[in-house]
């Protein structure tokens, strides 16, 4: 007989607000819509600070009301209305969430289009009855407090993967040689955490100039020709200044 496997529906504040926020199936948490908004009121502040916390203090609800702690999660992405002017408080309260280095999930930013008078929306995963194992390649560091990837259980959630060549800590001015360092890169993320490239479920490609899609998208389906059929590759236009012309995240599952 096959195992019964379970799953549910989390909420946020289930006594003011019933749309769920994520889904529980198994072991692993998804959440996908925590906003800013006060957890005793309903109501939501005018202030970035404060729908930070309250987005904080809901996610930590959430994944406790699934069984787990903030231990167990993974990887958390941020829509925000500006960018620019969140970061600082963001990191903030990030780092004082996550105080360890060596012990933090990883995260995403993205301006995002926000009902009016909300700034900042959160979903994230997490893993129950595992922790975190972070990976990072010498050479390849994001500026801001996080790691380059996360492996927790059988799952691996990598952030923004960079295309910086890992010698000299540049970015090359070419985007050939920006897909090249990017797909090394890949690679080496996936070594550190003792996944293969077919163990590889989604792919998220963060691109400035559209123009250069289909050379990503052949190197992706190059990249995983000995295991027949690509894995998804969902792409997003995102400009993050002229150096850098391309990123991708990845989510594994070792089968």
């Amino acid at each position: 007989m096959t195992a019964r496997k379970t799953f549910g529906e989390l909420f946020a504040n289930p006594s003011l607000d019933p749309i769920p926020v994520g889904l529980v199936s198994g072991d692993l948490v998804h959440a996908v819509r925590i906003a800013g908004a006060d957890g005793a009121s309903g109501t939501m502040p005018s202030g970035l600070a404060d729908q930070l916390n309250n987005a904080f203090v809901a996610m930590r609800g959430s994944i406790e009301q699934a069984g787990g702690s903030l231990d167990n999660i993974a990887h958390v992405s941020f829509f925000l209305s500006d960018v620019r002017a969140s970061m600082p408080a963001l990191n903030e309260r990030w780092t004082a969430t996550f105080p360890a280095a060596e012990d933090r999930p990883t995260y995403k930013f993205m301006p995002a289009q926000l009902p009016s008078g909300q700034l900042v929306a959160v979903e994230y995963f997490g893993v129950l009855g595992a922790r975190r194992r972070v990976v990072q390649i010498a050479g390849v560091a994001h500026t801001n407090p996080i790691p380059m990837a996360v492996r927790i259980g059988d799952y691996l959630f990598t952030s923004r993967i960079l295309p910086m060549d890992k010698n000299t800590g540049d970015y090359p001015p070419e985007i050939g040689a920006q897909i090249d360092r990017l797909f090394e890169n890949l690679d080496s993320v996936l070594a550190q955490a003792a996944m293969r490239r077919s163990d590889v479920v989604q792919g998220r490609l963060f691109l400035a100039d559209q123009a250069n899609l289909p050379t990503l998208e052949k190197r992706w389906r190059d990249f995983f020709a000995e295991r027949g059929a690509a894995p998804k590759l969902h792409t997003i236009r995102y400009n993050a200044g002229p150096a850098l012309q391309a990123m991708i995240e990845v989510l594994a599952h070792a089968g």
